[in-house]
C-alpha cells in the first residue's frame, strides 16, 4: 500500500445476547495482518453480559464498547458510526470469522482511488446444511458463476 498517510480503521461489531460467539470474533481480529484503530462494540440492550470476553481481549484490542438501548440492528449501527473515530468504518458481525488479510484488503482500495465511499467483500457460508441461509448462499453463488 503506497501512501503518504495511513488511513485509520474502525471495526464496528453489533450484538446482542451472543458473547459465546463474540470471542471467536475477538481472536480472529488479533491475527488481522492490519490491526484496526479501534473495534467498537455495540451492544444492542442483550440480557446477557459480555463482562467477561471483553476483560480477556481488552489488553489484546483497542475495545470500545457501548449500549445501545433502541431495538434493532439500524440503531446499534448508528450508534457504532456515530462512536468511531477514525477515517474508515468497517462492519462485521458477532458470528463471523474474518479471515486474517480482511481488514487490509477492505482498506486497500481507498488507497487506490480517493473516491471511493464502500466498498464489500465476499461472506462464504460455512453453517450446516440445509438452512434457509446456506440455500441463499448456494443460490447466490450459482446466479453468479452460471
Amino acid at each position: 500500500m503506497a501512501s503518504e498517510q495511513k488511513l485509520t480503521t474502525s471495526v464496528v461489531v453489533v450484538t446482542k445476547d451472543r458473547p459465546h460467539l463474540i470471542g471467536a470474533l475477538f481472536e480472529a481480529l488479533t491475527a488481522q495482518t492490519l490491526a484496526a484503530d479501534e473495534i467498537v462494540v455495540v451492544d444492542n440492550a442483550s440480557r446477557s453480559s459480555y463482562a467477561d470476553v471483553f476483560n480477556a481481549y481488552r489488553t489484546r484490542l483497542p475495545l470500545r464498547t457501548f449500549v445501545e438501548t433502541t431495538p434493532g440492528i439500524p440503531a446499534a449501527r448508528n450508534r457504532g458510526i456515530q462512536e468511531s473515530r477514525y477515517q474508515i468504518i468497517l462492519f462485521t458481525d458477532d458470528d463471523c470469522i474474518p479471515q486474517p488479510r480482511w481488514l487490509e484488503k477492505m482498506v486497500e482500495p481507498f488507497y487506490r482511488d480517493p473516491h471511493i465511499g464502500a466498498v464489500g467483500g465476499r461472506t462464504t457460508y460455512y453453517g450446516a446444511t440445509g438452512t434457509l441461509v446456506e440455500r441463499y448462499y448456494q443460490a447466490d453463488r450459482q446466479a453468479v458463476e452460471g
